[in-house]
């Protein structure tokens, strides 16, 4: 079930972030300040936070506004299902003028992923902007219609 988050969501998704950066060998920081649940509670306050529960709880989320995609992150076994393309159709039914976003140029399987629901790349940074100094790319998502969740 996709459903708008609360406050009492933040701790969740913080632990979903954690787990993938906890993953990532290439992650240059365990505990970057974007992955704390202050930072999550601070996002569910401004913007749009979509959280899907499973049998096992939280599986995943998805936080945008404006346009602009912030974060979606998965448990590693809620991969591969789905959940991800629901999450982010869900995203942009709400953003009907595009979503944007900047993924880290070494996260190839989410440039794939985003490649592979229309999103295409427009820019590309040096990581002297993000919070991780990371090379990033900037992809973004026109509609040419919404789709149906």
């Amino acid at each position: 079930m996709i459903k708008a988050a609360t406050l009492s969501d933040a701790a969740a998704c913080s632990a979903i972030l954690h787990a993938w950066i906890m993953e990532t060998p290439w992650f240059p920081n365990h505990a970057p300040e974007s992955a704390t649940e202050k930072t999550m509670q601070d996002r569910i306050d401004a913007g749009t936070v979509l959280v899907a529960n499973g049998a096992s709880g939280t599986e995943g989320f998805v936080a945008f506004k404006n346009g602009y995609l912030d974060c979606l992150y998965l448990m590693p076994g809620a991969r591969g299902k789905g959940l991800g393309k629901r999450l982010l159709d869900r995203a942009k039914c709400a953003s009907p003028e595009g979503l944007m976003l900047w993924v880290l140029a070494q996260n190839e399987a989410a440039q794939r992923f985003y490649a592979r629901e229309g999103f295409v790349e427009t820019a590309r940074g040096d990581g002297s902007d993000n919070e991780e100094n990371l090379p990033d790319v900037c992809m973004e998502w026109k509609p040419m219609e919404a789709p149906n969740v």
